[in-house]
């Protein structure tokens, strides 16, 4: 079964990088670059992980849980933050994010925790 990963970042590099990784492991990726774009895009298509940068998590995560726009089953959230602090994830996860890594993270750990969140086991090394 396909998986689809919503990305919502404004750095567009940050999105490039993201969407290259997880285009390898053959998830469908839509972009956005904003909170009100992502919640556009999350009424319209059934997305099973939304990957955000910390600047747009608590606009976003608002959105998706006080409304129900949500067609199928609500995403689970993954924030992205570049401060090295405790209480960024604290803070995270109060907000509703199911996981939070800092960039710049590894590209393993990156595509591991989308396949959690997104209910599929992430390939063996061999």
């Amino acid at each position: 079964m396909d998986r689809t990963v919503l990305i919502v970042d404004d750095d567009v590099n940050a999105q490039i990088i993201a969407q290259t990784l997880l285009s390898l492991r053959d998830f469908h990726v839509s972009l956005a670059s904003d909170a009100a774009t992502a919640v556009a895009v999350v009424r319209h298509e059934p997305i099973d992980v939304v990957v955000v940068d910390l600047a747009h998590a608590a606009e976003l995560i608002q959105q998706l849980h006080g409304q129900s726009i949500i067609r199928v089953a609500q995403p689970r959230i993954l924030a992205l933050c570049d401060r090295q602090a405790p209480e960024i994830e604290r803070f995270a996860l109060r907000l509703g994010a199911d996981a939070l890594l800092r960039k710049p993270f590894a590209p393993g750990r990156f595509l591991a925790t989308v396949d959690e969140l997104g209910g599929r086991a992430a390939p063996q090394a061999a």
